[in-house]
């Protein structure tokens, strides 16, 4: 469409009047949530909202922010972000760095409503941030449907090319842990990594555990060390999902001494699977996570890991925001946090062998 989209192409594409268009951006009480949808829906099909945003953003620098919104989106099953031991602290991180500039923060999880782009919409809509982190791993689709509203939109901990992310390095950390793992005299090393979304043509995993594959597997490859496919399994990066993914390694009772797990999660349930077989740790296996969730030191042993500091990703991920707020950038930027190995007593140095 040439120009700017008005309210009159809305109520013609969505067969309705003006005045109906008016109600529904105004929040009246006395339109039909079928008709706000139908209403909704085709202002974002004629891209209004997109233009909308570009139009009204001022130019001061200063710009007020009063909210932005923590919304999470995943296929996963994830019971409240509030006590998931990764996402918890991403948000602390992100009301802490909020509350510096006197801004709320909302958080509401989305992942009911990837299959109704309308009602996903509609609820993004009638929330009126100022800006949006979008955490978790999104389906593209959504992610570009969020971005067309127009309001600023900053992922975390995900990555889709051409959008604002912060994230942290996977890659190089899941290298390290298996480097760490070689140096010891570990050979074969099996993987526990994510899940596969189904349905989905070609396959998509999740990006950040994808990244720490392929860190798993060059690291390999570089020591001149073969990948194999069976000692690699998949999990729903949950402690069940680790011990499940375990036992499969196990019934196959092809040899491994070292484990590395793409979460902390489903290390500590591959650590019980491998104590309900009398598989000592690290005597007999040595097991490495990743990301440094605050139980993992207390366990017995206490787990080596891959340390994500994740209230500064949050932090960082506040402050992409407000700067992509008050100077609106439409070329996409990753930040990428560094991370660390923490090494601790679940690893054990081999004997030199022949």
């Amino acid at each position: 469409m040439v120009g700017p989209v008005t309210l009159k192409d809305i109520a013609r594409k969505a067969h309705v009047s003006i005045g109906t268009v008016s109600r529904v951006f105004n929040n009246h009480a006395n339109v039909t949530e079928e008709m706000r949808q139908r209403v909704l829906k085709a202002a974002t099909e004629l891209g209004y909202f997109a233009t909308a945003g570009r139009e009204q953003r001022p130019s001061d620098t200063n710009r007020l922010v009063k909210e932005i919104g923590f919304l999470f989106c995943s296929f996963l099953s994830i019971d409240g972000v509030a006590t998931n031991p990764f996402w918890s602290h991403i948000l602390h991180g992100v009301e802490s760095e909020a509350s510096r500039f006197n801004i709320k923060v909302t958080y509401r999880s989305l992942s009911t409503l990837e299959n109704t782009p309308d009602i996903l919409l509609t609820t993004v809509y009638d929330m009126k941030l100022g800006g949006i982190l979008l955490s978790g791993p999104a389906e593209p689709e959504t992610i570009q449907l969020i971005h067309d509203t127009g309001i600023p939109l900053v992922l975390v901990d995900n990555h889709l090319p051409k959008f604002h992310c912060v994230l942290g390095n996977n890659f190089d950390g899941a290298r390290a842990a298996v480097e760490y793992l070689i140096s010891m005299g570990h050979r074969q090393i099996a993987f526990i990594g994510g899940p596969v979304r189904e349905g989905t043509q070609p396959p998509r995993g999740i990006y950040t555990i994808e990244r720490r594959a392929e860190g798993y597997r060059i690291a390999l490859v570089d020591a001149g060390l073969p990948v194999s496919r069976e000692l690699c399994e998949s999990a729903n990066l949950s402690a069940d999902g680790g011990y499940e993914a375990c036992k499969r390694l196990l019934k196959r009772g092809l040899p491994f001494s070292a484990l590395f797990c793409a979460n902390d999660e489903m290390a500590i349930g591959a650590m019980k699977a491998l104590r309900e077989v009398g598989l000592q740790i690290p005597d007999d296996v040595s097991v490495v996570g990743f990301d440094d969730i605050n139980m993992v030191q207390h366990l017995t042993p206490a787990l080596t890991t891959v340390r994500v500091d994740k209230e500064v990703l949050g932090s960082i991920a506040v402050r992409r925001l407000l700067s992509l707020i008050n100077n609106p950038d439409p070329v996409g930027v990753s930040s990428i946090l560094e991370v660390e190995l923490v090494v601790r007593d679940s690893v054990k140095r081999l004997a030199e062998q022949a």
